[in-house]
């Protein structure tokens, strides 16, 4: 019992190990289509799920030491810190870590080639529109898909 509480690797180990994964995850993610963030599908979902679990035994090491586990997710929850104080320091930091918005309609007219980029079919695209109450493109003066995923809607002057 008294080994499920001292280290079994080495520290420089734990956190380089963890911040290897971390940072390879990040970069993964951020070359991923921003709806594969937004809007989880069955197979996304299921990747989701088999990254994190080959993440987390990428980081492990073949270590069950609690001491080396609490070491991890702090050096996780470290990295989490570091990248979003970088990013709210530095704009050049958060522009080279978060996607700008990708926008979708202008003036009621579907940009296609932002569809094709984002992979994103016509048809999730009206989806979301209808999500928001709009049944007509040409009610929309703008659409943007944002960082998150998510597709932000401005109606036309006039339009309820």
């Amino acid at each position: 019992m008294k080994d499920a509480f001292e280290f079994s690797m080495p520290l420089w180990e734990i956190a380089a190990r963890t911040s290897l994964v971390f940072l390879a995850i990040i970069l993964l993610l951020r070359i991923a289509p921003k709806r594969r963030t937004g809007s989880i599908s069955p197979n996304d979902m299921m990747a989701v799920v088999l990254i994190g679990a080959l993440a987390g035994d990428a980081t492990m090491g073949g270590s069950t030491s609690i001491a080396d586990i609490l070491a991890m997710i702090a050096v996780i929850v470290g990295w989490g810190y570091v990248f979003d104080f970088l990013e709210y320091s530095f704009p050049t930091v958060a522009r080279l870590l978060r996607e700008p918005e990708a926008p979708l309609i202008r003036n009621g007219r579907v940009i296609r080639q932002s569809l094709r980029r984002e992979l994103l079919s016509e048809q999730e695209l009206m989806a979301a529109l209808r999500e928001q109450g709009i049944e007509d493109v040409n009610e929309v003066r703008s659409a943007c898909l944002e960082a998150d995923g998510q597709i932000s809607v401005i109606k036309k002057n006039g339009v309820q």
